[in-house]
């Protein structure tokens, strides 16, 4: 069976709607909800429904840590945690207005580092998937590498969904590109695609990202995705426009693409699968 390694955060996700008329030091009624989450962790909860996931990731050693942990074997997927001493990682999701806001603390994510890797992870592995996320970290790049470098020895395929924009550009565009040296598919929204070209437009954008990654798409929220195979194009819309908090989705749409992909499945059909694995992942928040 197709095997993936995961490698990245583990999260929960806190989704919250923020009343319009909350004021400083008052309270209201509103929608909050808790799931686990984490980029990585959303992807490979995905992917596991149709191949076999091994996780690689740290959380605390906190019932959060615990409740993560046990969010991956649920879904069938192989652990391999590092407990830390640090509070498990949290999102915390604000949408007010149809926009997100978004708090972040990495928390244990940050406790996974490079000699902590088992060798024999990627003994069985046919891809390896790493949340961009990890090449920001100055503590979790280290893992991170030789997790790329490891698989690279083996020749298979690894793809990166990048962390957004905004960080991305923080980070600093060159050396982002310079951490994917090695990463053959690729996976990012518009306004990460745009900042990765320095190009507009999504067809404009593909054909650039498409001369250094093999495979990938470019996720373009309630009008689907632009997804490429080498010199094959698709363009496929999601079966409806749902509203909700668009945390994870595009990790969703990775997880089902790359998934589809590694099992054979045509370009069109696995951008197809992705767009309604993306949606289907709105829905629950919806």
């Amino acid at each position: 069976m197709t095997r993936i390694v995961v490698l990245g955060d583990l999260n929960l996700d806190v989704h919250a709607t923020h009343p319009d008329d909350l004021a400083p030091g008052s309270e209201r009624r509103a929608s909050v909800r808790a799931v686990p989450g984490g980029s990585a962790g959303t992807f490979a909860r995905i992917a596991a429904a149709d191949v076999a996931v091994t996780f690689v990731g740290c959380v605390g050693r906190d019932l959060v840590g615990d409740l993560l942990v046990r969010s991956l074997e649920i879904a069938g997927i192989e652990p391999f945690i590092a407990r830390d001493d640090r509070p498990s990682g949290t999102i915390l999701a604000l949408e007010r207005g149809g926009e997100r806001t978004m708090v972040c603390s990495r928390g244990a994510n940050d406790g996974l580092v490079a000699d902590q890797l088992d060798v024999g992870v990627f003994e069985s592995a046919d891809h390896l998937h790493i949340s961009g996320y990890a090449f920001l970290s100055p503590a979790q790049r280290g893992a991170a590498q030789r997790a790329i470098a490891l698989a690279a020895a083996r020749g298979i395929t690894i793809s990166v969904d990048p962390p957004p924009a905004n960080l991305i550009a923080t980070f600093g565009v060159d050396a982002f590109l310079d951490e994917l040296a090695d990463v053959t598919w690729l996976f990012p929204n518009l306004s990460e695609g745009q900042l990765l070209t320095g190009r507009d437009r999504p067809e404009a954008i593909v054909e650039r990202l498409a001369e250094a990654f093999a495979v990938g798409a470019v996720t373009l929220g309630a009008t689907g995705a632009l997804a490429w195979n080498r010199d094959e194009r698709s363009h496929v819309s999601p079966p409806a426009v749902v509203s909700g908090n668009p945390t994870g989705a595009g990790d969703a749409f990775a997880g089902a693409f790359v998934a589809a992909t590694l099992a054979g499945v045509p370009l069109a059909e696995a951008n197809a699968r992705a767009c309604a694995a993306a949606a289907n992942h709105l829905q629950r928040d919806a």
